[in-house]
């Protein structure tokens, strides 16, 4: 757990787990390119992945964004809300970036079945409930985590949405249809909660690499080329899901290459 400001908003990372993959596995296509980037892995080659979620407090409203992996593997989500000082009843909205189940984890309690965020609003992007629900078979996470919320506390959106006075939703599609990151815009600063736009370092620095986990190869390529030039200039502070501990940082782009530096 860690904390950082934009403005008046408190943005604070909570990590769920760290898991480590294949980088060769992550970018099937990129062959030899990928020796290049060494650096970012370990002796076997793989890349540690970060599973963060992200609270963000303005004012009395306390918005967090994803929900983790969840028990099954093993997640720190609620341990790490308490050392936040934050009870699972103070959370008034819950908002998603996509609906994979790395991002989904944390929504219902196994033991009661029920909302673990009992008092929150669920914000659910509506291309990816289109898209999740009309899969054959339905994804277990999709049932599990999303389709047992109860529809009262359920609202799907779509385009840019505003959350507070300092917090809106923008598409950010790609990853999956409806992939949804969030900007922070408070007494002139700027933030951003990335999502999976940018998954490692290594896209970062090279954002053509195909990514085996993207819905749409080229959609998310011109996405992220996009999202990473505007964060580079307006100098955001980014929240991102998977880049490393704890997922701050800012895009800069120096002689036309960009990176990931950590904040």
């Amino acid at each position: 757990m860690e904390r950082r400001t934009v403005g008046a908003v408190e943005v604070i990372a909570l990590i769920d787990t760290v898991q480590s993959y294949s980088a060769s596995a992550i970018y099937p296509n990129a062959g030899s390119s990928l020796s290049r980037f060494s650096g970012y892995m370990d002796a076997d080659g793989a890349v540690a992945l970060n599973f963060a979620a992200f609270l963000l407090v303005d004012g009395d409203q306390r918005v967090l964004v994803d929900t983790g992996w969840g028990p099954e593997f093993q997640g720190k989500l609620p341990e790490e809300l308490r050392a936040a000082g934050i009870d699972a009843e103070e959370i008034t909205q819950v908002t998603f970036t996509h609906l994979h189940g790395d991002h989904t984890g944390w929504n219902i309690d196994r033991d009661s079945g029920m909302p673990l965020f009992p008092n929150a609003r669920y914000l659910v992007p509506k291309k990816d409930w289109d898209h999740y629900a009309a899969q054959a078979p339905i994804p277990d996470s999709f049932t599990r985590d999303i389709a047992a919320l109860p529809p009262s506390q359920v609202t799907l959106i779509d385009g840019e949405t505003r959350l507070t006075s300092s917090l809106t939703t923008l598409q950010t599609p790609g990853h999956t249809p409806g992939h949804t990151s969030v900007v922070i815009s408070s007494n002139g600063e700027r933030g951003f909660i990335l999502g999976d736009v940018v998954l490692t370092p290594i896209d970062a620095e090279m954002p053509s690499l195909d990514c085996s986990f993207d819905w749409d190869h080229e959609i998310a390529r011109i996405t992220r080329e996009a999202i990473m030039a505007r964060l580079a200039a307006d100098r955001s502070l980014v929240g991102a899901s998977h880049l490393p501990v704890p997922g701050f940082g800012h895009f800069v782009s120096s002689s036309g290459q960009m990176r990931w530096a950590p904040a």
